[in-house]
């Protein structure tokens, strides 16, 4: 998957992306104290881009 699909569907459900260094950052306002880590690079393995849906609640 591709990263830029792959944050797009996370801003579309409210999470909010801050870039770092080798991962980025997405937090959601409505649920505190959670946070996912997204790897740089322009393509994501499916297993991992599934698992990041899945802890955003997404899948």
């Amino acid at each position: 998957m591709q990263r830029t699909e792959l944050e797009r569907k996370l801003k579309q459900a409210g999470w909010v992306i801050k870039p770092g260094g080798k991962y980025q950052k997405a937090r959601h306002s409505d649920k505190p104290g959670m946070m996912i880590t997204i790897p740089n690079g322009s393509k994501i393995k499916d297993t991992t881009a599934n698992g990041i849906l899945r802890d955003a609640g997404l899948k």
